[in-house]
C-alpha cells in the first residue's frame, strides 16, 4: 500500500499508475484522515483565540505537523511529506515550514515507525528538518535499504550532516536511481566532495536534481559536483544563477561526457565567449537528446546562437522564458521545415507575435516528427487561428497542442481553431478527414468549454479507436452540437448493407444511454423528449430502396418435385408422373 501525506503538494506530486494497482490516498490538513483526530504535543488549537489571531494559527500548522508525522503500524511504499503548499497561506515568511520543539517526539515517532518499511519512494518537501544528527542518526538508517529508488529532499534546509548523510545512504542502496536535493545550499567544499564521491561511484544513479542550490557562487564546488556526475544520464543545473564565470565549466564537461541524455541550464546567462564554447560543446557531444535554455536571454538572432538552441540530434528543446519575437520564431521555423528528429519543442512565453503564425503553421504542415508543441503564454490572436486550424488538419504527427495565455477569444476564435481543426462542421466528409489524433489545449483552466467543447474533443482525440473517434464527432456534430444540419434525404441512395449502421447512429446522442459517457457528458433531457425515435422515421420513410425491401422480386414460384415411389408389382421404379393406377371396371 502507498500513502501519500500532506494536502495540495501530495495532490500535485502524486504517481500516476494503474488504477487497479493504486491506492487512495491518506491525505492530511484540509482533506480526511482517520487519525486527524489524533493530536500529539501540548499544543491544542481549543484552547487558542479563535479569528485571525497569528497564536491560533501558528498552534494549528504545528497540528498538522503532527498529525502528519503520525504512521505508527502503517506499512508504506513512499512517503512524502510536505510543508507548506495548504490553500490558506500556512507558515508566514516563507514557503518552508520551521522547526518548532514541540513535534521533536513526532520526528522521533515517524523514524522508529518506518524503521521495518521497505520504501521505494521518499519526500521531504518545505519542511525544515530537526537540528542535527537526527537526520543522520534516525532517516538514514531506514533509507539504506535495497529498496529504495527514489530519494527527494526538497527546500528542507540541508546542511553538513545532512548532506554527509545523503552519501552514505548513497553507498549503501544500490537500487536508487533519481536524487533530487534542489532549494538547498550547498556552502562546504568538503561536504561536495563527499557528494560527488558517493555519485560517481554509485552503478545505477540515473538522473541528480541540483537546481537552485546556489552552485553560481562558488566554481569550486561546482567543479567538484561535476566531476562525479560524468556517469549520469541526466543532470538538472537549473535556477543556480550560472554566469561568464561557470558557463566554461559546465561547457567543458559536456563536450566529455559521454552517456549524458538531459541537460537543464535554465536560468543561466550566456554572454560573449560562453555562447561560442557552448556552441562547441553541443556540437562535440553525440549524446545530449534534451536541453532546457529556459529564461537565458537568447535571442536567436546570430548564428552561434541558433546552431547552441536548434541542434539537430536533440529530441525535445525547451527554449521557454525567452524573448524570441519575430526573428526567434523565423529561425525556428527554419529549422522544423529541416524535418530534425525533434519531438518535443517548448516555446512558452516566448514573445512570439501574431504574424509569425504563418510561418510556424507552414512549418508544421511539413514536419512529421514533433509531437508535442507548447506555444502557451505568446501573442497570438484570433487572427492567427485558420493558420493554425489548417496546420492541424494537415498534421496527423502532432500529438498534444497548447495554446493557453494567448489572446484568443472564447466565442471566436477558440471555439473556430477546435471545430475547424477536430470536427470541420462542412460537411460530413470534412468531419472525416479532420483531426483524430491531436489533444488540443486553448485554456488550462477549461474557461469558456462550455462553448468550445475542447476538453470533450480533447477527450475523444485520447481513443484509440479512429473509427469510434469519427463516429463521436459525426453524432456530436449532427444532433448534439447541431453544427451540420441533419437532412434524412442524404441517405437516400444508401446501401442495404450499411443501413442497419446507419439506423443505429441516428438514434444516438451524445453522453445519453451510455453512448459516448466516458468522453461526453449529456446535459439533463425533459421527460417526453426523445427525438431519436423522429429522427430514425425520417430516415427510414426517407429511403429510397424501402419499397423494393417488402415487394415481392420477378419470375414464377418454382414447384416442389414429387417424391419418387416404389411399387411392389413392378420390377423397375417408375417415375410418378408416368404411373397411374389400374381401374377397378
Amino acid at each position: 500500500m502507498k500513502y501519500y501525506l500532506a494536502a495540495d503538494y501530495a495532490r500535485n506530486q502524486r504517481r500516476e499508475r494503474p488504477s487497479e494497482q493504486r491506492n487512495d490516498p491518506i491525505m492530511v490538513g484540509d482533506l480526511p484522515l482517520k487519525q486527524y483526530n489524533y493530536l500529539l504535543g501540548v499544543l491544542n488549537a481549543e484552547n487558542q483565540p479563535t479569528g485571525y489571531n497569528p497564536n491560533y494559527r501558528k498552534a494549528k500548522k504545528l497540528e498538522n505537523l503532527q498529525v502528519l508525522l503520525h504512521l505508527e503500524g502503517q506499512e508504506t511504499e513512499a512517503v512524502i511529506l510536505g510543508g507548506c503548499e495548504y490553500r490558506w497561506g500556512l507558515w508566514n515568511g516563507g514557503r518552508r515550514a520551521p522547526f518548532h520543539e514541540e513535534v521533536r517526539a513526532n520526528w522521533e515517532q515517524f523514524a522508529r515507525a518506518q524503521a521495518n518499511n521497505q520504501l521505494e519512494d521518499f519526500t521531504i518537501s518545505d519542511l525544515t528538518l530537526p537540528p542535527a544528527p537526527f537526520f543522520r542518526n534516525q532517516i538514514v538508517p531506514i533509507l539504506q535499504n535495497e529498496t529504495l529508488m527514489r530519494l527527494d529532499l526538497i527546500h528542507c534546509n540541508l546542511g553538513s550532516s545532512e548532506l554527509q548523510g545523503v552519501a552514505e545512504i548513497l553507498k549503501k542502496c544500490p537500487t536508487l536511481i533519481s536524487l533530487c536535493l534542489k532549494e538547498n545550499q550547498i556552502e562546504n567544499v568538503d561536504d561536495a566532495k563527499a557528494l560527488s564521491s558517493a555519485i560517481a561511484k554509485h552503478k545505477g544513479l540515473f538522473f541528480v536534481d541540483l537546481s537552485s542550490c546556489f552552485l553560481g557562487r562558488n566554481d569550486e564546488i561546482l567543479s567538484v559536483l561535476l566531476k562525479g556526475c560524468k556517469k549520469l544520464n541526466g543532470l538538472d543545473l537549473s535556477r543556480n544563477g550560472f554566469g561568464s564565470k561557470s558557463l566554461p565549466l559546465i561547457a567543458k564537461f559536456l563536450s566529455t561526457h559521454k552517456t549524458i541524455t538531459i541537460l537543464n541550464l535554465g536560468g543561466s546567462v550566456f554572454e560573449g565567449d560562453c555562447v561560442t564554447l557552448f556552441n562547441k560543446a553541443v556540437e562535440k557531444n553525440k549524446t545530449l537528446e534534451e536541453l532546457s535554455l529556459t529564461s537565458t536571454d537568447i535571442t536567436l538572432s546570430t548564428k552561434i546562437r541558433r546552431s547552441l538552441a536548434l541542434s539537430d540530434r536533440l529530441l525535445h528543446i525547451d527554449l521557454s522564458g525567452n524573448k524570441l519575437r519575430s526573428n526567434g520564431a523565423k529561425y525556428i521555423a527554419k529549422h522544423l521545415k529541416k524535418n530534425p528528429p525533434l519531438s518535443i519543442l517548448s516555446l512558452r512565453g516566448c514573445g512570439l507575435p501574431n504574424k509569425s503564425a504563418e510561418g510556424l503553421c507552414n512549418a508544421l504542415k511539413r514536419n512529421n516528427n514533433l509531437a508535442h508543441l507548447d506555444l502557451n503564454c505568446n501573442n497570438f490572436n484570433d487572427r492567427s487561428v485558420p493558420f493554425f486550424a489548417d496546420a492541424l488538419r494537415n498534421n496527423s504527427t502532432l500529438l498534444s497542442f497548447h495554446m493557453s495565455g494567448n489572446n484568443i477569444k472564447v466565442t471566436s476564435g477558440r471555439k473556430d481553431l477546435i471545430q475547424l481543426a477536430l470536427c470541420d462542421p462542412t460537411s460530413l466528409q470534412t468531419i472525416a478527414e479532420s483531426n483524430h489524433t491531436c489533444l488540443v489545449t486553448l485554456n488550462s483552466n477549461n474557461n469558456g468549454n462550455y462553448h468550445t467543447h475542447e476538453d470533450k474533443f480533447r477527450s475523444i482525440n485520447a481513443l484509440e479507436n479512429e473509427g469510434q473517434k469519427i463516429r463521436y464527432k459525426v453524432i456530436a456534430a449532427l444532433f448534439t452540437l447541431k453544427t451540420i444540419e441533419f437532412d434524412p434525404s442524404e441517405f437516400q441512395n444508401i446501401p442495404l448493407e450499411l443501413m442497419p449502421r446507419l439506423l443505429e447512429l441516428v438514434q444516438q446522442g451524445m453522453g445519453y444511454g451510455k453512448y459516448g459517457r466516458e468522453v461526453w457528458k449529456a446535459p439533463v433531457r425533459a421527460k417526453g423528449f426523445n427525438p431519436c425515435l423522429t429522427r430514425v422515421y425520417e430516415v427510414v420513410h426517407g429511403w429510397s430502396m424501402m419499397p423494393s425491401l417488402f415487394a415481392r422480386g420477378p419470375g414464377k414460384l418454382k414447384k416442389k418435385a414429387a417424391k419418387k415411389r416404389k411399387h411392389a408389382f413392378a420390377f423397375k421404379e417408375a417415375d410418378d408422373e408416368e404411373w397411374t393406377p389400374k381401374s377397378q371396371y
